[in-house]
């Protein structure tokens, strides 16, 4: 046991001393499980822009280690289907719970220099997003994630959307 402490020991620590420490990085700080907090759209103008999600928007949004991200955005408390039929809503009913939810996944990658991430879509709801890169200025403070967006068309505006997150895990 004694030479155990003599001889082991002292290569553990000294292997434990020569591994590089690597710091976190922007793109470190990514990964976990987001929950929405806000959701804020402004035109041009600045004037604000009555949000599909509603006042109250419910969202998460995941990304990990292995440059994979998925997010969902609901208004909260959707109507729901008369008929039990998830393809039986008539068309009002089908056009208000696509217009109150959106979800897309795909990868992500970070340009930390620029403060930009931008997520890199495989599948959505909204067929066009699909195949596409919507870049997102990002900042970090006090366990948030705030993603700017650049300017869409919303109901015939131009609009650009201010997305709070807060991390959950």
């Amino acid at each position: 046991m004694r030479i155990l402490k003599q001889i082991i020991l002292p290569i553990v620590i000294a292997m434990g001393m020569c591994m590089p420490v690597r710091a976190m990085t922007e793109a470190d700080k990514f990964v976990g499980l987001w929950r929405l907090v806000s959701a804020e759209y402004r035109s041009d103008d600045g004037a604000l822009v009555e949000s599909l999600f509603g006042a109250e928007p419910e969202g998460l949004l995941m990304y990990d280690s292995f440059g994979n991200m998925a997010v969902q955005i609901s208004r909260k408390n959707r109507e729901r289907f008369a008929s039990s039929d998830r393809l039986g809503g008539t068309d009002d009913e089908i056009k208000s719970a696509f217009a109150s939810y959106t979800a897309y996944f795909g990868r992500y990658s970070v340009d930390e220099r620029e403060r930009v991430v931008t997520h890199i879509v495989q599948q959505s709801l909204y067929p066009n997003l699909v195949a596409t890169n919507l870049k997102r200025n990002y900042n970090f403070a006090d366990r948030k994630l705030s993603l700017h967006t650049a300017p869409f068309q919303l109901r015939g505006k131009t609009v650009t959307g201010v997305l709070l997150w807060e991390k959950l895990r």
